[in-house]
């Protein structure tokens, strides 16, 4: 093999940094029609197509409220999405022109037929298709000759009646309805108890070890800061991804709340032989019987999630 990369080696997803992440969803969901397969609140979401875990991700951690970069910095200069025909192609274009979006420009590379355009945030994009192999431009050795040339945008546009968008109907990907997030709320004020008694539990143990805390600001430090508490940070922290993805305002998808779900189930699966929470929610389920009332509530929730 020497030096040469592996021939089944390609790109998988790239992330970007936005100012805006609803913004940035209202384009590459709403515009362009990638899924939306999970999301956590304001600050991100990864998006994909066709069941793909994630082929962009977005985020806001480091950029929110920003501006793009200014001309003579180094960085992104575009990412490419390729679509499978011209078909599906000129649908994209349409949308583009439907939404008011303009293009950079267009071109025929021999290879492929390209869109150039910016989403909100700046970042430049080529929307292409490829075209077979076997009518790739080539030189009298083979090798390749592609070119730049103007894209007849018509052409690619008619191409768009002979691809018909699939409907949308029983898809993972449609908005929350309210009995799934009711339902959500449900699960939450499960957990908050598990919570509350597994704090409960694991103070009861600190204290047999290191001595009676004094007050509920001592216990707050603690559970912030010592050791002794931090494997309880996974469960307030899928609390509070749930409350993320419930509020009113957030387009959570049918497929976050499975996710949701998914996470939960595995969070609380106990193990003898495992390590951190795992290990440490076996040892309070031994321990404790309020511990295992709650954990038997949360349980009889995610069944009728199901």
């Amino acid at each position: 093999m020497g030096n040469r990369i592996d021939r089944r080696v390609d790109i998988g997803h790239v992330h970007l940094k936005v100012a805006d992440l609803d913004r940035a969803l209202g384009f590459y969901n709403g515009v362009l029609g990638f899924e939306i397969v999970q999301r956590y609140g304001k600050e991100a979401a990864f998006v994909s197509a066709g069941g793909y875990h994630h082929h962009i991700g977005l985020n806001t951690w480091e950029s929110l409220g920003g501006s793009p970069p200014p001309r003579g910095t180094t960085g992104l200069y575009h990412f490419a999405i390729r679509y499978p025909d011209r078909a599906t192609l000129g649908a994209a274009l349409r949308r583009l022109e439907g939404a008011g979006i303009g293009l950079d420009g267009a071109s025929d590379h021999g290879v492929s037929e390209a869109l150039y355009l910016r989403d909100p945030d700046g970042n430049g994009l080529e929307l292409y298709w490829d075209r077979p192999r076997d009518e790739w431009p080539r030189a009298a050795d083979g090798s390749l000759q592609m070119h730049t040339r103007r894209l007849d945008l018509d052409t690619v546009r008619a191409a768009a009646d002979e691809w018909a968008e699939p409907a949308p109907a029983g898809s993972p990907y449609a908005p929350m309805d309210d009995r799934v997030r009711h339902r959500l709320r449900d699960l939450r004020g499960r957990l908050l108890h598990l919570h509350k008694v597994l704090l409960d539990d694991t103070r009861a143990t600190y204290e047999l070890d290191r001595g009676r805390v004094t007050s509920n600001s001592s216990l707050l430090q603690l559970v912030i800061h010592d050791p002794w508490f931090a494997w309880l940070h996974a469960l307030s922290e899928l609390v509070v991804r749930i409350d993320q993805t419930v509020e009113h305002e957030a387009p959570a998808t049918e497929a976050d709340g499975v996710a949701l779900i998914e996470s939960v189930e595995r969070l609380l699966t106990a193990s003898e032989t495992g390590d951190g929470f795992a290990r440490r929610y076996y040892e309070a389920l031994q321990r404790q019987p309020a511990v295992v009332l709650a954990h038997a509530a949360v349980r009889l929730a995610l069944k009728d999630m199901k």
